[in-house]
């Protein structure tokens, strides 16, 4: 194989590297993000409903917070009214999740395209 295929692949393994490592780090930025919100839901004063909930900006009008409950996959905190209403607290910023998807997929894509191209690269060398 010439020197330039040996680089390719070394690239592609590097930038597959690279998209699961920009993933992992998104999706821990959201855990924590998540996971500090919620514990200051445990302790203190008017400390439930949380008062991210209660505070956000898009609170349908006249609903009262009752609880939250917490998504990891997306990453979100869900507040529920008392009449059964739901509404995204904002805790999480709204591009993270967005961002998130794109990184696994493309995460995926190129772990797939290094594979294949590893798998050519074998048959080559057992061809040749």
């Amino acid at each position: 194989m010439t020197e330039q295929g040996v680089a390719e692949s070394t690239l592609l393994r590097g930038t597959a590297i690279f998209a699961a490592s920009v993933t992992v780090v998104l999706y821990l930025f959201g855990l924590l993000l998540v996971g500090l919100t919620v514990s200051e839901v445990g302790s203190g004063t008017n400390s439930t409903p949380m008062h991210q909930c209660v505070s956000a900006p898009n609170v349908p009008e006249g609903a009262l917070v009752e609880t939250h409950e917490v998504s990891y996959l997306p990453v979100h905190i869900l507040c529920r009214t008392t009449d059964g209403g739901k509404f995204t607290s904002r805790v999480v910023p709204s591009w993270l999740n967005p961002t998130l998807a794109v990184s696994f997929a493309a995460t995926v894509a190129l772990t797939a395209a290094a594979f294949v191209q590893a798998d050519r690269r074998a048959a080559a060398r057992q061809a040749g």
